[in-house]
């Protein structure tokens, strides 16, 4: 398995079934996938800790009590949502990373003492991600598939990684929230080719992942929900 801080080039996990392997996909692009500082305010506030607790709570609630020996979250940031997949959700071990390595190396860093031995962190890209398939129990998404460039291409990477019988668990915006006239001047997204809800299912679908029953599908301005890869 990764070391807790590390890339995606000393990974030992064998070459992804998309043959791109370790090679970083976004190329000049990768700040418009990065968060600006009223985002970062928000992410890092102590207000988030209880919004990521609530979103797992909802999870649990559609799912009912499973076990995840193994679970890869997207996007992690600070790694608040990695210590909490552990202690709300029962994960025994999380790998997470996030494209920005100066955030890697703080979640590593600040990561309490009691996290050390089921919390791992490495420094990737949503769009390509260096493990073999069906190798994860469960892969996670805090907010953080809107900000991927090539979006599609993420979500076939969750469907590729995830097990047979495993679940995706995701927390998403669409842009009549992130993207209106007053948010769009202050937070920074990419503006091509994004997501709705039909095209945010659509997708699902044909990665493989099913939405549970029960999972709202109707508002314009995000989901939480959970998904299943059938067995």
């Amino acid at each position: 398995m990764p070391s807790r801080l590390t890339g995606q080039r000393s990974f030992q996990l064998g070459r992804t079934s998309s043959g791109v392997g370790e090679r970083a996909i976004y190329g000049s692009r990768k700040e418009e996938m990065l968060m600006n500082w009223p985002e970062r305010v928000w992410i890092y506030s102590p207000v988030r800790v209880f919004f990521l607790r609530r979103e797992i709570r909802k999870w649990l609630k559609l799912t009912g009590k499973i076990q995840v020996r193994e679970a890869l979250e997207i996007g992690c940031g600070l790694g608040k949502g990695a210590q909490r997949l552990v202690e709300d959700m029962g994960v025994e071990r999380v790998i997470a990373f996030d494209l920005e390595e100066r955030l890697v190396r703080w979640a590593a860093g600040m990561l309490p003492h009691r996290f050390r031995n089921s919390v791992a962190f490495f420094v990737g890209d949503g769009q390509d991600f260096p493990f073999a398939d069906a190798s994860f129990d469960a892969v996670v998404n805090f907010g953080i598939i809107h900000h991927v460039l090539d979006w599609r291409r993420c979500i076939r990477e969750i469907g590729r990684v995830t097990r047979p019988g495993g679940y995706f668990f995701f927390e998403e915006i669409y842009p009549p929230l992130y993207a209106n006239f007053l948010m769009k001047h202050l937070v920074r997204h990419p503006t091509e080719d994004r997501f709705h809800a039909r095209e945010f299912l659509q997708c699902l679908a044909d990665s493989g992942l099913y939405v549970l029953e029960g999972v709202p599908t109707s508002s314009k301005y995000g989901i939480v929900g959970a998904a299943r890869k059938l067995p």
